[in-house]
């Protein structure tokens, strides 16, 4: 049986571009993510999966990310 792991919270840059959003996040756990999409909730959104995607990649762990929260931080540069 997988075991879920405890609520994560992952800060991510989130920064307006021409035609849409772009998000970063860098961490020791789920490595460089970057995604770009329309929306600011759309960036969000994708760049949440994509980070439970890394974390999940090796099934041998028995770990499920469920839970995990994005911090999004507006950049201004």
């Amino acid at each position: 049986m997988a075991r879920v792991n405890a609520d994560m919270r992952m800060q991510c840059m989130i920064r307006r571009l021409p035609g849409g959003w772009l998000a970063v996040h860098e961490s020791r756990e789920a490595g460089h993510v970057e995604v770009k999409a329309l929306t600011r909730a759309e960036v969000v959104e994708k760049i949440k999966g994509e980070i439970r995607y890394r974390l999940e990649l090796c099934p041998c762990t028995g770990e499920t990310y469920r839970h995990i929260e994005i911090e999004a931080i507006d950049s201004t540069s």
